[in-house]
């Protein structure tokens, strides 16, 4: 099991960096937007070696709505099920517990993050795709190379994009400057580094102030500089290869042009060009068969969100509608 956070050991020259409107505000976003009380038990339990079936049964049970949500879905017509599922433990039992894992921790996040209410001109549907794409993919890296756990490899990869999530849904105005030079040809990482947006920086200082484990935290700090990791340069490389890979089979961040050290990633995981070329075959297949389920993830947790705006504006809002063209 990894180690938890340490000290702020350079957290404040980072926070430097970044626009003191977002360093001011994010501290109070880390408190009203958290992790899903069952969200980071899962986490944590996933985080051990010896997880079992059971244990997993034994955290969801312990939230009648998100139990709900995976019987549903696992009831969808992804899974052509004959027999309905209407139990958790069923739904292990057909599914598979890697499944059931990946399947909770998604439903956790969309619940966290309403990216149905973006902006208009941003593919908020692209990135939910893109950070399950990596999410999935670094799993199966892991699983590939033996070199990193699969578990929380694929929360590293869930997470990644967490300071471009939390841009593109709680600072829509910095968020819209940021649009405009990206649209006006500047690159992503420079606009970012122009406005004191980095959306890596931003993503570790809440998963800082949510005391998420040090590996997630240079997961997300470096999955474009893997190099840089001071502790978990195995981690952050199979969450760097993983963020090509899903640039690569088609489901990009919306707004970025990926350049990261494909060399250096698979040198650090000992992954031969051969078995890259057949996980790349592989992922091609599954992932285009997985995103209309990972979409139905999306939505539940939008249904969920506009129930509790709904009930604190006290009127009913308009349906809002998932853009088509993806599933």
């Amino acid at each position: 099991m990894s180690s938890q956070t340490p000290a702020a050991a350079g957290y404040d020259e980072l926070a430097s960096a970044i626009d003191p409107q977002v360093v001011h505000r994010l501290p109070d976003i880390g408190k009203l937007v958290s992790l899903p009380h069952t969200t980071y038990a899962l986490l944590t339990l996933l985080m051990k070696e010896d997880t079992q079936a059971k244990d997993l049964e034994r955290v969801l049970s312990q939230d009648p709505a998100l139990t709900a949500k995976v019987i549903s879905l696992s009831n969808s017509a992804f899974y052509a099920l004959e027999q309905p599922v209407s139990s958790l433990e069923r739904a292990i039992l057909v599914i598979g517990f890697k499944e059931l894992e990946f399947m909770a921790m998604g439903l956790g996040l969309s619940e966290t993050f309403d990216l149905s209410s973006v902006p208009a001109n941003f593919d908020g549907e692209g990135l939910w795709l893109h950070s399950l794409s990596v999410s999935f993919i670094a799993r199966e890296i892991a699983v590939v190379s033996k070199a990193v756990e699969p578990s929380e490899a694929m929360i590293t990869g869930l997470l990644h994009e967490l300071g471009l999530i939390i841009l593109v849904s709680k600072f829509p105005s910095q968020f819209q400057q940021l649009m405009e030079l990206v649209n006006a040809g500047m690159s992503l990482f420079d606009a970012e580094s122009a406005l004191g947006l980095r959306h890596d920086v931003i993503g570790y200082m809440l998963a800082f102030n949510w005391n998420l484990p040090r590996v997630f935290q240079e997961g997300i700090l470096y999955h474009h500089r893997p190099k840089e990791a001071p502790e978990f340069k195995k981690m952050t490389a199979a969450a760097a290869l993983a963020d090509i890979l899903a640039h690569k089979i088609g489901y990009p961040v919306p707004m970025e042009a990926l350049e990261v050290d494909l060399d250096y990633s698979l040198k650090t995981l000992n992954i031969s060009v051969p078995t890259l070329q057949n996980l790349i075959k592989d992922l091609m297949e599954k992932i285009p068969r997985a995103h209309p389920l990972w979409l139905e993830m999306m939505r539940s947790g939008q249904a969920k969100n506009r129930g509790l705006r709904s009930k604190a504006a006290s009127f009913l809002e308009p349906d809002e509608k998932v853009r088509p063209g993806r599933s």
